[in-house]
């Protein structure tokens, strides 16, 4: 999760720096290499960089975590761990979906555009 985020940040960053769309971060170089082992090119090693990426947000958003006023005497309980998005606030949840859905887009025009 820490590596897509910081490829993440990478290539935004540097897009944005830079006035460009093109970069290239080093894990999704590992993506496109490992698609190419396996057959494929560079837009098959996208469609999973993108994959994952869309999978680990929604494990992010998705998962359990400990409520904020939740304590343990010796062990936490299952009633002391609640689902993320619940205890996100409102502008990093519309954060997240937007960014989902800027990644989802992007996958979406490469597909198509490699389609002919």
């Amino acid at each position: 999760m820490m590596v897509h985020g910081a490829n993440n940040l990478y290539e935004n960053g540097r897009n944005l720096l830079e006035n460009r769309s093109d970069t290239q971060g080093p894990v999704r170089k590992v993506y496109q290499e490992g698609a190419k082992l396996l057959g494929g090119g560079a837009l098959e090693g996208n469609m999973a960089y993108g994959t994952v990426d869309l999978g680990l947000s929604a494990y992010g958003v998705g998962r359990m975590v400990l409520k904020p006023d939740a304590w343990r005497l010796y062990k936490y309980i299952n009633t002391d761990y609640i689902k993320s998005y619940k205890a996100m606030g409102s502008s990093a949840l519309i954060f997240e979906g937007v960014s989902d859905s800027v990644t989802g887009r992007s996958m979406y025009l490469e597909y198509k555009g490699n389609d002919k």
